[in-house]
């Protein structure tokens, strides 16, 4: 059958069988989906999103905290459109103004010492080119992460990411090692913080002198786990942490993918625990929902690179850079830090509520609009709450509200909406996942 772009264009002439159909039929089988019957996605207008019916979801994990901006906000779809009438592609074998001043843009919100960047397409592909350039500057191999961490699909990225539902039995890179987090509601080292001296971050020297000839490339971290389930470590892990890693001769990557560009209150994520990354990786948000990743590095460090070190087709693309430098503009003008932090207090108050008023709700955590609420069987075992998430999840997209699920074993509510959305919004999906956890509760 003859399909024409009038067809992808109208959305609501197809049904979410046919689409399906459709995927199953020319699609790689490891593309799955949410939910027990899958939700087509036709059309979104800032915090909401819209099926093929027309049926209205507010979206509460803007396409895994990706829309920043909400989605097609009328300024950066405005800018995308004037540059697609210009220039699409060009690449970087030729100077262009669109990925001249993104650059300049970028690192006009970033901290002062950080002064040149790289554009990539995706996350994956930024953690990927930071990583090359750890080893390549710092001549030495092994790289840490933290265990329940997520850094991309890319080889070098797959292999950092400790998650076991992440993981497949294939060869990754050499020189990978995995450390404590801070995870206080499931410790490694049975203590409670703060009275546990956060052995778990003095516990990564330990791994080096152990595993490493007591010389490391690095380490990358998430400030706050987003696929690992949001955890959010105390206020001195990162500092202990930070200050092992120097003392090893390593640089120090804060993979901003999900934390980035004002969602923790903070402009980037890692500044809440008051640390100077050495580079900082990027993505999502950095365009919100425009698909470009990049990473920031000090001058020092980008100083061993000569040209083609590092190359990307499509990195810097000048409908990508329109895309991104429009995105900044937005968020710096709604003040998307301030607007997260203060949104973010009301929605992680709501939540504390219910956890106190459902049985089963075990940690509320997280920071400014990326939060997490972590689903157990009992709260004195902690057994994880897998099924009840399941319902909990679909009962809300039932009810018109989009939840998002991640953690080590699949029991982690991930609460993460554009940062344009209303406290009226916040209030709604309040009312509906109470009373999602008490539809999850009626069926234990």
């Amino acid at each position: 059958m003859d399909r024409t772009i009038d067809d992808i264009l109208n959305p609501e002439k197809f049904s979410t069988d046919e689409v399906i159909a459709l995927e199953k039929k020319y699609l790689a089988p490891c593309i799955g989906h949410y939910y027990k019957e899958p939700l087509f996605i036709a059309s979104g207008k800032g915090a909401l999103l819209y099926d093929n019916k027309g049926r209205e979801y507010l979206d509460l994990f803007a396409g895994i905290a990706t829309a920043l901006a909400g989605h097609c906000h009328p300024v950066e779809v405005d800018a995308i459109k004037r540059q697609v009438e210009k220039l699409m592609h060009a690449s970087t074998l030729y100077p262009t103004l669109p990925m001249a001043l993104f650059a300049e843009k970028l690192i006009s919100i970033c901290p002062s010492y950080l002064t040149k960047c790289f554009f990539t397409n995706s996350g994956s592909e930024a953690n990927e080119a930071a990583l090359h350039l750890m080893k390549k500057f710092t001549g030495a191999f092994n790289i840490l992460a933290l265990n329940g961490s997520f850094h991309g699909r890319t080889l070098m990225a797959m292999s950092l990411t400790n998650q076991g539902t992440w993981r497949q039995n294939v060869p990754y890179a050499a020189g990978t090692i995995g450390v404590p987090p801070a995870y206080c509601y499931r410790c490694d080292f049975g203590q409670k913080y703060p009275g546990c001296g956060l052995e778990c971050a003095h516990y990564v020297e330990k791994v080096i002198r152990c595993q490493t000839p007591n010389r490391i490339a690095g380490m990358i971290v998430e400030p706050i786990q987003g696929n690992g389930g949001v955890v959010d470590p105390p206020k001195e892990y990162f500092k202990i942490v930070y200050e092992t890693v120097k003392k090893y001769g390593g640089l120090f990557i804060s993979d901003e993918v999900q934390t980035g560009f004002g969602r923790t209150g903070k402009m980037w994520g890692i500044e809440n625990w008051d640390v100077a990354p050495d580079m900082l990786t990027m993505a999502k948000g950095i365009g919100s929902g425009y698909p470009i990743g990049a990473f920031v590095a000090t001058e020092e460090a980008v100083s061993c690179l000569k040209p083609k070190d590092l190359f990307s087709t499509f990195g810097g693309n000048p409908v990508a850079s329109v895309a991104g430098f429009a995105n900044i503009e937005i968020l710096v003008k709604e003040k998307f830090a301030e607007r997260a932090l203060e949104l973010g207090g009301h929605l992680k108050q709501g939540l504390e509520h219910l956890r106190d008023r459902h049985k089963f709700l075990g940690d509320v955590r997280g920071k400014g609009l990326m939060l997490g609420v972590e689903v157990v069987k009992d709260k004195k075992t902690k057994e994880p709450g897998v099924a009840e998430t399941q319902i909990i999840l679909n009962e809300a997209k039932e009810m018109g509200v989009l939840l998002g699920v991640g953690g080590l074993d699949g029991n982690v509510l991930r609460i993460k909406p554009p940062i344009v959305v209303t406290k009226a919004q916040i209030d709604k999906g309040l009312e509906v996942m109470d009373k999602a956890f008490s539809v999850a509760e009626g069926e234990r």
